[in-house]
């Protein structure tokens, strides 16, 4: 059993940890499609939204809000995180539709330190059939993943994701370049790809700005287009995300 000086101790690290975290400017996983290889410090929570408008071949018009994140700081370079990208409003051919979209869960364990040379993260979760026909899935889809960034002369990131989606892989693969605009401001531009799918492969191009507010409180804004015939025409949209 604890005693009560030992308890005071943890507590008081705990604080600790928390205190040195929240003076670090906050590190959010959108607004593009890779991940951060840095995890929560424990104790630490963080949401994330947004809202994204996407059109998609066929004149097909697509609202999603709230594109929700919760991530929280478990133990030491490991947080668990639930997401529900919410609810489509779809445009198509004079008709309206909406549903709701899967929810899921993962564990994200970084693997090295904050000044390893490659900082590397490993990701598992998820997908809750949960959401509606329409915008769901049919059943539990386990993914597999891993998240990476590079300093080399300029800061390279990248994301790598395998899914089981209805007994079929589905890649998801990304590498991008952050460039810095100011101490505030940061920009970044990112190539992401989903192959596996049954239409063939679908390449993207994307960019955004994030404005860090305060250390713990970031607001976003991306664009990006797609690159073929299959994937979508363009997409839009902005977020925030709180650190707490």
């Amino acid at each position: 059993m604890l005693t009560r000086k030992t308890t005071l101790i943890a507590l008081a690290a705990m604080m600790a940890s928390r205190s040195v975290a929240a003076q670090e400017p906050i590190i959010a996983e959108r607004p593009g499609f890779s991940s951060s290889p840095f995890a929560l410090a424990p104790s630490m929570f963080q949401i994330e939204s947004g809202y994204q408008y996407t059109r998609e071949t066929g004149s097909v018009d697509d609202h999603t809000l709230p594109l929700a994140l919760l991530r929280i700081g478990l133990v030491e370079r490991v947080e668990l995180q639930f997401g529900w990208p919410g609810i489509t409003w779809r445009q198509a051919g004079g008709q309206d539709t909406h549903g709701t979209h899967d929810l899921n869960i993962g564990v994200k364990w970084q693997t090295n330190g904050q000044d390893a040379r490659v900082p590397l993260a490993l990701f598992a979760g998820l997908n809750l059939p949960t959401g509606d026909n329409q915008f769901g899935g049919d059943g539990i889809d386990p993914t597999v993943g891993a998240f990476w960034s590079l300093d080399y002369g300029m800061d390279w990131f990248g994301t790598a994701l395998l899914r089981l989606v209805d007994s079929e892989l589905v890649l998801g693969n990304a590498v991008g370049v952050s460039l810095p605009v100011s101490p505030a401001i940061s920009s970044y531009l990112e190539y992401f790809g989903i192959y596996g799918t049954g239409g063939g492969p679908h390449h993207f191009m994307n960019g955004g700005f994030a404005y860090l507010l305060r250390n713990d409180l970031q607001l976003d804004l991306h664009l990006g287009a797609g690159l073929n015939d299959r994937a979508a025409d363009f997409f839009l949209g902005f977020g925030v995300a709180y650190r707490f």
